[in-house]
């Protein structure tokens, strides 16, 4: 089955679907997704002060469960998707989190910052839609100082054969019925099966980091395996 759409086009759907998409994202994963940003934000080095590029940022839900840890003083989110971002600024503002969090339009794969800027960088369920996996992770170990961190989410396959095919009953018949009548969109979820059932994770995806450069690379699965945990540290 072929995506509706290329993968570097992706953002354009996102667009589309902004206004809804906080809502879609509860629904569709039972609230979640709240569960695995935490577990994300616990994953940090221990040092206070840090500086974190949140890939993927959407509407600032990751960002902005950063900034509550004492050991972040600021946050840059960066997405393709204009829309995800006027979201996410207006939450900003209602939380007068703008001091905090900075939101810009940019491309994960080119990222325009220099060389050992942050202490850290987070990719919640946006290294899925990436076109090129390697570039992007090249980049992340880039911009990371030395001894930075990188921590991304990304959705997998239980282990479980039994778990597995229910969840792929889930992804392919249940999901798409719902997030369609969400949206209003008619493709925006009806293949989020497909670019999940493609997308190496777990130790594929850990092989991945270790050729980008990152060190101590490892993973452990949430609520029993649909989400990876990932993480990696520059030399």
């Amino acid at each position: 089955m072929t995506l509706p759409y290329a993968k570097s086009d992706s953002y354009k759907v996102f667009d589309a679907i902004s206004g809804r998409y906080d809502v879609i994202n509860t629904v569709l994963s039972g609230g979640l997704h709240r569960s695995w940003r935490k577990a994300l934000r616990r994953q940090l080095h221990n040092e206070f002060g840090q500086t974190v590029l949140d890939l993927a940022t959407g509407t600032a839900d990751v960002a902005i469960e950063l900034v509550k840890d004492p050991r972040i003083a600021k946050v840059i989110g960066l997405d393709m998707s204009e829309g995800m971002i006027a979201i996410g600024r207006r939450k900003l503002r209602t939380g007068s989190l703008e001091d905090k969090i900075q939101l810009t339009v940019g491309d994960a794969q080119k990222l325009s910052f220099a060389t050992a800027t942050f202490d850290a960088a987070t990719m919640s369920f946006g290294i899925r839609n990436i076109p090129d996996t390697s570039a992007c992770l090249r980049e992340i170990y880039r911009v990371l100082k030395p001894r930075g961190r990188a921590l991304i989410l990304e959705f997998a396959l239980p282990r479980s054969k039994l778990l597995r095919s229910l969840h792929l009953f889930y992804l392919r018949n249940v999901l798409p019925k719902i997030g369609r009548m969400l949206s209003g969109h008619d493709t925006a979820y009806t293949y989020l099966n497909q670019t999940i059932e493609e997308f190496p994770f777990g130790d594929d995806f850990v092989n991945l980091m270790k050729k980008a450069g990152f060190q101590k690379a490892g993973h452990r699965s949430l609520t029993f395996g649909i989400v990876n945990l990932y993480w990696g540290d520059k030399a």
